[in-house]
This record gives structure tokens, C-alpha cells and sequence, in this order.
């Protein structure tokens, strides 16, 4: 059995893919055992030049320049290199996020903390002159979405769920998309003829694509549904965009002119990248039991690009998960995904998603693909607070509110009890949020469950705000609660309040070089339960961050979590 875990945990990935100069097909994968930028001419497949550390962005200049975006075990402060006969700083002070290159190829834009820790302002270098110059003073997170004749597009984050776009252009900031109340409006893509689209879910429930005049700031919605669009695309009088259908990808293309809309033949996972140009819908995407691949859209069928490496892990053999909702403490039905084992399972593995702004989805994810080849069930919820059900549905779990995802937790796995689908007593795994919620369901319900395994989560509200890194803290209170101003709320809601409550054993990961929740927090945790004479192993990895980046570690720790785990179910 674990020979079969080690090789699901092996299973390479390739995604992001974007049309190069020449027809080559750039995209990202960890086939070298860390991510790195590789290239399809369409005979074969390289890496097109080896970069010391993860590239975690590129961009693909008109004339074939490649800026990368770099950092180094796991550590998320992101450096900026162009690509050519030798590897060329751009900017790596701070935190850098990579932007777009100019028409024409002789500029990089992007954002960056090099002169504030907390705000990322706008920068643009010139490939001439070698030099960086600061455009424009933008306070919070913001992210360089497109540059192109009508100028630079910017989307500000007010907060994690409140953005707004503005245009730069001849020395100054235009606002794009004022708006009342919160609303989300990113990725915008200039079409000609002075308009744009961009995805937006002002006045509605959910993200819908909009075109706006950019001349008058009036738009309306090309595509609005009772479901969120994630991606698109445009080519010409054609949009290509996906939908996120119950958790799935749908993609469609529709004529704007007219209309008229169609589902492509896309196969069945989560759409991670889209790009659509020339006639040609590049796209990667992500299943439990397909990995994570590139295709392409043309002439009417799909073609598969990539075939990583799966050193021999059955992928195929592991069923699609069950969608199932089910009524928690107050009657609110809540989705979560059922990913089962061929045979009859050795354990249950309640799965806790991250964010909390995010969702449960039937895409590739070494450790669930793993604990199911391992034989085990695993149950993850998309509790209050996910996204993908509409905005309401993501504040209700908003600050003094997050008991009631504690509860949901709870409710769900005393369901898969009554439903005959866990059988004894269930582990509780999360990582992130996950790992928060997963220690708060271990204190909160203590006989509930078997154990727990926490991943690089939150013990201290109080001291995880204080600590993670700066341009974080503001989006971060949003969601949990102000230092200043609700400080007990966030003593009450922390897993460091109810430590002494924890009985089950755990295991806890984290990455030292983590800047989101600095592994203080698991520090604490590990103490703490060790004062109290609790089981609680740790495993804090030197050389990795939020994320585990590498594959031989994610093989190593994963591989020791589910030894853990089935010892105890």
C-alpha cells in the first residue's frame, strides 16, 4: 500500500499554458520535481531554461521575451527575471506580482512592495533602459491585469470580495467600476472600439462577464447565471469562457453578436487556465482521476498536450466524486464532494478546504488522490463561508459568524454517521483555514473523532494576525476581525482558547519559510498539546513555505500522514 501512495503522490502536473512566439506552447510544470516554465513546438517537450527555485508566473512578450516570476523554498516573495541567453533582474525587493507586457514588447508592468511592506504599487521596467520606474502610488493589493493601446489595466482588492479596475494611462489613475456596496470586478480584457470586458458580480449573486465603454463607464452583463463564471476569454466577435457548475468546469463559447452560445467538448474536471487566440482555446485543467493537464480546443475536438509522468499511479481506477448536500444546525443545506475508494473503505477522512473564500472541487489533489487510493473515504464539505454559492453565501461565516462553520463541520460528520457512509469514528484533516477549523472541530467536538492532522493552520487568531505579512493583515481582518476593535471575538474564535479540550492525537505540518501563517502558530500548538500530555506529532519543513513546492517533500509528509491517519481509523 504505500509503494501505491508514493507513486499518486508522485504524479507530475502541467498547467497555465499561453501561445509564444513562433507556435510554441508554453506552460508550467513540476516534472523536474519543482514547477518550472516548459515549452511544446509541437514535436517535443523541454524545459525552455532552468531556473533556480519555483517559476510560479511567466509572461510571453510579443517578441518572444519571457518574464518569470520566482521564489525560493516555498516562500512566496515572488522576484521578477526576463529569460534570454542569461537569467536578468527585474525586481526582487519585497513581494512582486507579475504583470503584463506592453504591445509592443518593450515594458514589463507589474506591482510590487519593494518601497511598502503593505501596499503593492505600480512599476513598470523598460527593456532598454534596464531600469524600474515607479507609475503610480496604489495602496492594498493590486494586480496588473492587461496592458494594451487603450492602456494599463489594474485591478484593486478593497478586500478579498470588494475590487474595483482602474485604467492607467498618460500619467494617471482612472477608476473604471465605482460602485456602492461590495462587489467583485477583475480581469479585464480591452476589445477595441473603446470597450472592455470584465468579469464582475455587481448587482447579482454571481460572477458574470460585463462589457463596459470605457469612454462613458456605462456596462451590462454578456453572461449572467445562477452560477459563477471563472475564466474567459475573447477572440474577434467570440468569447470563450468556463462555469463553475455544482464544482466542475463547464466551457462554453458564445458569438457575441448574436448570442448564441454552446458547451464545448471538454472533459470532465475544474478549468485552471483558459486562453483563446487565433481560433485556438488553450486550456489547462484538473481532475481526481486525470491529474493535471494542457488541452486544446480546435477545429471542434479536444487534444490532450501534455502526459505527465505518473510513475505508475492507477489514476483512472479512482471514481469521480458524489456531489450530496446535506441540512446542518439550522436547516441550511450545505454541498460537499464524496470522494470514495474503489472497495470498501478503510476509514473516513473529513477534508477541510482552505481560504475560507474558497471551495471543495473535484480537481487533482495529491493527498485526497492519495488517502483514496490508500483505501480511505474522503468528505469535504463546502461549509459556510465557500465560495461558488453566491456572495451571500460566503459572509455568512464573516467574524463572531464562524461558530456556525464550526458547527456545520460538526453536523456533517455526525450526517455521514447516520448515513451509514463513515462507519466508527472519522479523521479530520485540513490545511490552512482547513487547519484551523480542523483543530476548532477536534476541541469543539472531542469525541467525535478518531484524529486530526492540521496543515499549516491558525492556533492563534490574535497572534496570526500580528505576525503574517503586512499587505495580508488588512484583507485577513476582514474576514476574522479587527485587532483593534474585536480582539475578544478573535480570542474566542481561536483554537488556542479550547486547546485543553483536544484529545484526539494530532499531526501537525508546516513550512518554516511561511509568510501567510508563520509557523509560530504550529510552535505554539505543538507546545501547548505536549504541556497538556496530548499525542501531537510534528513535522515542520525547513524548505518549504505555505505550500508544499517540492515534490520529494509533498511524497515524504503526505506519505506519513496517511500512515498516521490509518492507524487511528
Amino acid at each position: 500500500m504505500e509503494l501505491l501512495v508514493r507513486r499518486v503522490l508522485s504524479v507530475r502536473s502541467a498547467t497555465a499554458p499561453r501561445l509564444g512566439a513562433g507556435g510554441l506552447v508554453f506552460y508550467l510544470s513540476d516534472v523536474t520535481g519543482v514547477q518550472q516554465l516548459w515549452f511544446f513546438d509541437g514535436s517535443r517537450h523541454d524545459v525552455y531554461a532552468p531556473v533556480e527555485g519555483r517559476v510560479g508566473d511567466y509572461r510571453v512578450s510579443k517578441d518572444g521575451v519571457v518574464a518569470v516570476a520566482v521564489d525560493r523554498d516555498g516562500d512566496e516573495k515572488w522576484r521578477l527575471y526576463l529569460l534570454g541567453d542569461d537569467l536578468m533582474e527585474v525586481s526582487a525587493e519585497g513581494v512582486n506580482s507579475l504583470g503584463a507586457w506592453s504591445p509592443d514588447g518593450s515594458a514589463l508592468a507589474f506591482t510590487s512592495t519593494k518601497d511598502s511592506p503593505s501596499d503593492f504599487h505600480l512599476y513598470v521596467y523598460r527593456r532598454g533602459e534596464g531600469e524600474v520606474e515607479r507609475l503610480a502610488e496604489l495602496g492594498g493589493i493590486n494586480v496588473v491585469e492587461e496592458w494594451s493601446e487603450a492602456g494599463i489595466f489594474v485591478t484593486h482588492y478593497e478586500t478579498n470580495l470588494d475590487s474595483t479596475i482602474y485604467l492607467f494611462r498618460d500619467g494617471e489613475l482612472k477608476e473604471l467600476t465605482k460602485h456602492s456596496g461590495e462587489a467583485l470586478n477583475f480581469s479585464p480584457r480591452y476589445v477595441g472600439g473603446g470597450k472592455a470586458l470584465f468579469l464582475t458580480n455587481a448587482d447579482w449573486e454571481y460572477v458574470g462577464v460585463a462589457q463596459m465603454d470605457l469612454a462613458t463607464g456605462s456596462w451590462k452583463y454578456l453572461v449572467q447565471l445562477d452560477r459563477d463564471v471563472e475564466r474567459f476569454d475573447v477572440w474577434g466577435n467570440y468569447l470563450v469562457f468556463s462555469v463553475n457548475e455544482e464544482g466542475r468546469s463547464g466551457l462554453y463559447q458564445m458569438h457575441i453578436p448574436s448570442g448564441l452560445t454552446y458547451k464545448l467538448p471538454a472533459p470532465a474536471g475544474v478549468a485552471t487556465h483558459l486562453e483563446y487566440r487565433d481560433g485556438v482555446v488553450l486550456f489547462s485543467l484538473s481532475a481526481v482521476n486525470k491529474g493535471h493537464e494542457v488541452y486544446v480546443y480546435k477545429d471542434g475536438a479536444v487534444r490532450q498536450l501534455t502526459r505527465s509522468p505518473r510513475f505508475g499511479a492507477p489514476l483512472e481506477q479512482i471514481p469521480e466524486p458524489r456531489s450530496v448536500w446535506y441540512p446542518s444546525f439550522d436547516g441550511r443545506k450545505i454541498q460537499a464532494n464524496i470522494y470514495a475508494p474503489p472497495g470498501e473503505p478503510r476509514g473516513v477522512v473529513v477534508y477541510l478546504h482552505g481560504g475560507p473564500e474558497s471551495q471543495d472541487r473535484p480537481e487533482f489533489k495529491p493527498l485526497v488522490a492519495a488517502m483514496v487510493s490508500a483505501g480511505l473515504l474522503v468528505a469535504a464539505p463546502n461549509y459556510r463561508g465557500s465560495t461558488g454559492f453566491g456572495k451571500s453565501f460566503v459572509h455568512l461565516d464573516d467574524v463572531e459568524r464562524r461558530w456556525d462553520a464550526v458547527r456545520d463541520v460538526e453536523v456533517f460528520a455526525k450526517w455521514l454517521q447516520e448515513e451509514g457512509i463513515a462507519r466508527g469514528r472519522p479523521c479530520v484533516a485540513g490545511g490552512s483555514y482547513g487547519g484551523y477549523l480542523t483543530l476548532m472541530a477536534l476541541a469543539t467536538a472531542p469525541d467525535l473523532w478518531a484524529c486530526g492532522v492540521e496543515m499549516v493552520g491558525i492556533f492563534n487568531l490574535v497572534s496570526f494576525l500580528e505576525r503574517t505579512a503586512a499587505w495580508r493583515r488588512r484583507y485577513r481582518e476582514a474576514e476574522y476581525g479587527s485587532l483593534d476593535k474585536q480582539k475578544d471575538v478573535l480570542v474566542q474564535l481561536s483554537p488556542a482558547s479550547h486547546v485543553d479540550k483536544i484529545r484526539a492525537p494530532l499531526m501537525v505540518v508546516h513550512g518554516a519559510n511561511d509568510i501567510r501563517v508563520p509557523v509560530y502558530e504550529a510552535e505554539q500548538l505543538v507546545q501547548r498539546l505536549r504541556e497538556l500530555g496530548r499525542e501531537a506529532k510534528a513535522l515542520i519543513l525547513p524548505d518549504e513555505g505555505h505550500v508544499i513546492t517540492k515534490v520529494e517533500n509533498r511524497v515524504k509528509v503526505y506519505t506519513e500522514v496517511i500512515k498516521f491517519i490509518l492507524q487511528h481509523v
